[in-house]
């Protein structure tokens, strides 16, 4: 504090020293800037500093009470830092990002390093005179996982009559237990049994007899950065595995042990499972699944118990699971759940939502001040929101007022943020299950439930896959929903190595994997869902922000996984995810990434958009009304198309390349001949990123993006019919399911789903994401989608949507149903579709019509089961030829395989059009328009004759 007196009455001071001591008086104290000093290990830090300082220390306070104006800058303590040294080769690639930056050299032991991570750190540069000339903030990961990285149990343990619980919070400076009633009323407040300060695990204990089914949270005394204050809080428990409604409080429950929490015949459920190319995935939201399906009983609409209607025990069929149970019997071997993990988006207690059955006035109780809704209000008064709606789409497919309610007062304020649906991608706790999917979400019911669910659809033959999303949580900082940064503030997210900012690429503030424990709460959930919940496969969001260590570490710890002393079979467990490569990790700038191009030779799956793109022609939000190999580029050129046919014929046949690439597993190594003449690899312009098929997740629509029909739609010539429409929809889904590889179907493209032209439905409601099983209804011009992510397509979606041509009649949906049942049983029906071994789909995969000169539209594939090959796979045939014709006419091609013939499914099948496939004695092939006809040459006086790729 500055105080000076004087009266300028009285003494006549210089006026240059007056205006000396006015500086002196108003210099401001130094800011604390950025984050930039990263203490990545007990001796060594780096710090982006260009200071001129005669010396540089990290200063402390366990009160968070620094004074940089002070001359000790009030520390309780300082390490001196020496600005020398240099990185190790390990740690400069570990650190890769900042490798060049200043390195500096310290000296301390752990317990000071324990009291100053646990209270406001900071690192100075300073003056000869000990006054501070430059502060930040410091980011300390690497030095806590030096010393504080611990590989036991955490969360709630139960050992015979004790009860443990661990937490790991190494920079907590007090932690205690407070035990809840059912009611939520305090029952008491528990000191931990101890504190490890070699591993940073506060530990505690307790007789099951009492606390088994209680609701906890922790009381924590920690320093945040967010207010640069030590702050007390409660917060639940990282590792909960069970919660409170809305996640309020963490639930003890013995997952493991107590026969409460199991079906009849959990524990006996074994699982032996498919080779990866074996698998059919089929991605559904358990809410979109049954929320509007009649054949459910109410209270178990939208959740896990509408998939236990599979007419067994009692539960009889309903149309969804009908749906499904069909397509299991055609041979579709998986279901990928979207997110079931506990979630932050969804309200779990149905009375605080407003969903799609209730009266519409209850959206006009909650918007009483807006006047746009005010004539919809007096209108439908409590008539039912879903049958208000069908009355404003019946009357215009293209209305605003269906959106309206959901967009009226942005996302957040809006019927999108009170109803009962969103996509999931927002984690709230990874080890827990969501409970808006639950008949009561109070508690372990929810646990009782998702196990009954995964029991049904084991029972009718399905394996189960859950989308993990550890990329990212919904919250950081203080706020309630901020679970991981509030337990160890600083060390789970990932910020800007400068500036300490939270890095958001994902969505939202992004974890780091790349620290220890961040990665271990990654396996240790993982592992967690295959060994109690029984999950099969697992698909990981934006896996491209995980390291490919990581990943294949998770590999490593599944495998210890056996039936025989777990009930699961980990070595087979399968892995895929988004290998994209983008954000502040893009390019391994920070770790070598789990990418499409970077994960190859480890089995685990990558989705395929260059197949996807070649097929379809990328997405319309993208890249507007630019047409696909299948939705008439060169071939039928829709009005947007110009007039540069020679442009458009060399787009065509590079979509083909990519599609062919696609076909023969994306395979890095597969030879063949280009559209340009030369024989080349997949990995030719960026387009193969495998080295086995079951790296490759083939797929043509996911829940994100335009489904494939509305996709379509866009690029299509606005006259053309309806059955044209539909036959290059499943003209498209064929590439799938004829490709080697895993394929990927999102739920309802096999009728042809339709969210009227919403690009991203992740909050758009039950109306935008309907799926009608009975196929009376189609969800084609709805009304025009939200307004906050397509507002700026309006003017075009209005246009498709008014198209009648593009809204398919009942008979439409069931012949694409049938169709696709028939797809995959022709996959099933032969060995030779899902190929295993690299080296069987070099040798036994083929394409003819190649080359500069090739005939447009028409891709021709043959895999073999002859000599050349080697070992027989199918004992009825010598081979298969398939062909794909895109245009809108027949086409001819001469095969030169003698004995060729329609596959029988095809030949008996739903598609009448392609049983007009003419095939000579001589291989001589006349395919119809918008057709894929499976060929085969049985073996019959023609052992092991058949073409091989010889590229």
């Amino acid at each position: 504090m500055c105080s000076t007196h004087f009266n300028l009455g009285n003494y006549l001071f210089p006026l240059v020293f007056f205006i000396f001591i006015l500086s002196a008086c108003s210099k401001e104290s130094p800011e604390i800037e950025n984050a930039s000093a990263h203490w990545i290990s007990s001796s060594q830090l780096l710090w982006y500093t260009q200071a001129d300082a005669d010396q540089f220390a990290l200063i402390y306070s366990r009160n968070a009470e620094l004074d940089l104006s002070a001359g000790n800058q009030n520390a309780d303590g300082r390490i001196l830092l020496s600005r020398e040294g240099e990185l190790d080769a390990e740690t400069a690639n570990k650190y890769r990002h900042i490798q060049d930056w200043p390195v500096f050299s310290l000296s301390a032991g752990s317990e000071e390093i324990y009291d100053a991570i646990t209270g406001q750190l900071v690192a100075v540069a300073l003056d000869a005179s000990g006054n501070v000339i430059e502060a930040t903030r410091v980011q300390f990961p690497g030095v806590i996982d030096e010393l504080f990285a611990f590989e036991g149990m955490l969360g709630p343990i139960y050992d015979g009559n004790t009860l443990h619980l661990r937490l790991w919070a190494p920079t907590a400076q007090n932690v205690e237990l407070v035990l809840y009633s059912n009611q939520k009323e305090e029952v008491s407040r528990v000191e931990a049994d101890r504190f490890d300060a070699s591993t940073g695990v506060w530990h505690f204990s307790g007789p099951v007899s009492e606390w088994d089914r209680a609701f906890y949270r922790f009381n924590m005394t920690v320093f945040h950065h967010e207010n640069s204050q030590i702050n007390t809080y409660e917060v639940t428990d990282p590792y909960s595995v069970s919660l409170s409604t809305d996640s309020y409080y963490s639930q003890f429950a013995n997952i493991a042990g107590d026969p409460e929490l199991k079906p009849d015949g959990w524990d006996s459920i074994r699982k032996q499972l498919p080779r990866p190319t074996d698998i059919t995935l089929y991605e559904v939201h358990v809410r979109d699944f049954s929320a509007l399906d009649e054949s459910v009983e109410e209270q178990d609409r939208g959740t896990f118990m509408a998939f236990t209607y599979n007419g067994r025990n009692s539960r009889a069929l309903s149309n969804g699971m009908a749906h499904l149970k069909a397509l299991r019997d055609a041979g579709l071997t998986h279901i990928h759940l979207l997110p079931v993990f506990d979630i932050t988006t969804v309200i779990e207690n149905r009375e605080n939502r407003i969903d799609i059955a209730d009266p519409y006035s209850k959206i006009c109780e909650e918007m009483a001040n807006s006047e746009e809704l005010k004539p919809y209000c007096e209108r439908f008064g409590d008539m039912p929101i879903i049958e208000a709606f069908e009355q404003l789409a019946a009357e215009n497919p293209v209305t605003k007022s269906i959106q309206l309610p959901y967009s009226l007062r942005g996302r957040y304020n809006s019927l999108a943020f009170m109803d009962g649906f969103n996509w999931g991608y927002d984690p709230f706790h990874f080890n827990a299950i969501e409970g808006s999917y639950s008949t009561d979400p109070e508690g372990v019911q929810r646990i009782i439930e998702f196990r009954e669910m995964v029991k049904a659809l084991h029972e009718i033959g399905f394996k189960v896959v859950v989308d993990v999303v550890y990329n990212h949580t919904s919250a950081h900082g203080l706020t309630r929903r901020s679970v991981l940064d509030r337990v160890v503030p600083g060390y789970y997210q990932r910020y800007d190595v400068f500036s300490g900012n939270i890095e958001t690429s994902t969505c939202c503030p992004n974890t780091a994997s790349e620290h220890f424990m961040m990665e271990r709460l990654l396996i240790d959930s993982v592992v967690f869902w295959a060994k109690h919940y029984k999950i099969d496969s697992f698909r990981f969001d934006l896996m491209g922000h995980h390291s490919l260590e990581t990943m294949k570490r998770l590999q490593d710890e599944l495998e210890l996984l056996t039936l025989e002393e777990h009930g699961v079979d980990g070595a087979n467990i399968y892995i895929y995810g988004e290998g994209w490569n983008f954000g502040e990790v893009a390019d391994n700038r920070i770790f070598d990434q789990a990418t499409q191009f970077m994960t190859n030779g480890t089995g685990i799956g990558n989705f395929n958009d260059r197949k996807r793109d070649g097929i379809r022609g990328r997405n319309f939000t993208d890249s507007g009304r630019f047409q696909g190999f299948t939705s008439g580029q060169f071939l039928f050129p829709n009005e947007d198309a110009g007039d540069d046919a020679d442009a458009q014929r060399r787009e065509l046949l590079s979509q083909g390349d990519r599609i062919r690439v696609g076909l023969a597993g994306n395979m890095r190594a597969y030879r063949y001949q280009n559209s340009s003449g030369d024989i080349v690899t997949g990995f030719n312009d960026m387009i193969g990123f495998t080295d086995m098929p079951q790296e490759t997740i083939n797929y043509i629509d996911k829940h994100d993006n335009e489904t494939l029909w509305d996709n379509t739609q866009t690029k299509l010539p606005l006259d053309m019919s309806t059955e044209d429409r539909v036959r290059v929809h499943m003209l498209s889904l064929a590439m799938i399911n004829f490709g080697q590889g895993v394929p990927f179907h999102q739920m309802g493209s096999d009728i042809l789903r339709s969210k009227s032209l919403d690009r991203n439905s992740f909050d758009s409601g039950d109306w935008f994401n309907r799926v009608d099983f009975t196929m009376q209804t189609h969800n084609w011009g709805k009304g025009l989608p939200p307004a906050w992510d397509n507002r700026d397509r309006w003017e075009q979606q209005e246009v498709f949507l008014k198209n009648e041509l593009s809204l398919p009649a009942e008979e439409h949906m069931r012949l694409a149903h049938e169709i696709f049942k028939d797809q995959l049983r022709i996959r099933y029906s032969t060995g030779l579709l899902r190929l295993l071994d690299p080296e069987d789909v070099m040798k036994r995969v083929a394409f003819h019509n190649t080359g500069p000169d090739q005939v447009p539209g028409l891709i021709v594939m043959s895999v073999s089961d002859g000599r050349c090959a080697g070992r027989e796979l199918d004992s009825r045939y010598n081979g298969l030829v398939i062909i794909f014709n895109a245009a809108l006419e027949s086409q001819n091609f001469s095969t030169g395989i003698e004995g060729l013939r329609l596959h029988h499914i095809q030949q008996n099948g739903a598609d009448e059009i392609v049983k007009g496939t003419v095939v000579s004695s001589q291989g001589d092939v006349t395919i119809p328009a918008l057709t894929a006809a499976v060929l085969v040459q049985p073996r019959q006086g023609r052992q092991g004759a058949f073409v091989c790729n010889e590229l």
